[in-house]
């Protein structure tokens, strides 16, 4: 009976530090003023993953995904950028993913790191991320670079 109990409290203990270790990674009003969050998901099974990525799953299932964190901020102006982040096993398998998207344009932000008109993507340890514009916030790449920055600060 106590061997029943100490998994249980092993258990709901890994849980609680799994989502402490996942709600770091949400950007909040006060890290980015002016701009809140409007949506948010986190998927943790292939299942998940599928429906979310739908036809571009077969994409991103050869790198081992753990986990896909999407949020989506509202700003000034009704605009709006979309926030991916990905957890992959390791930091090979996120790098791998980042190649995907790279550009030629270079930024400094995670481990490598580069942005396109609507788009800023970089890797930091084992983490893919993709923040990108949604809703007029096209031209502005420096919402993204700035958002990217402070993600990259938060991994």
């Amino acid at each position: 009976m106590k061997t029943k109990h100490y998994i249980l409290i092993a258990f709901t203990l890994l849980l609680i530090v799994s989502c402490a270790s996942t709600r770091r990674l949400l950007i909040n009003k006060k890290d980015y003023l002016g701009w809140k969050m409007t949506e948010y998901r986190l998927l943790s099974n292939p299942k998940d993953f599928s429906n979310y990525l739908k036809e571009n799953y077969h994409l991103y299932r050869g790198y081992r995904l753990k986990m896909i964190l999407v949020q989506e901020l509202a700003g000034p102006n009704n605009m709006i950028m979309k926030i991916e982040i990905f957890e992959t096993r390791d930091r090979t398998d996120a790098a791998a993913l980042y190649k995907r998207y790279q550009s030629f344009s270079q930024v400094k932000v995670g481990d490598d790191g580069s942005e396109s008109p609507g788009l800023v993507s970089f890797y930091k340890e084992n983490y893919f991320v993709k923040i990108s514009a949604v809703r007029n916030l096209q031209d502005k790449n420096n919402y993204l670079v700035n958002m990217a920055q402070l993600v990259a600060t938060k991994i």
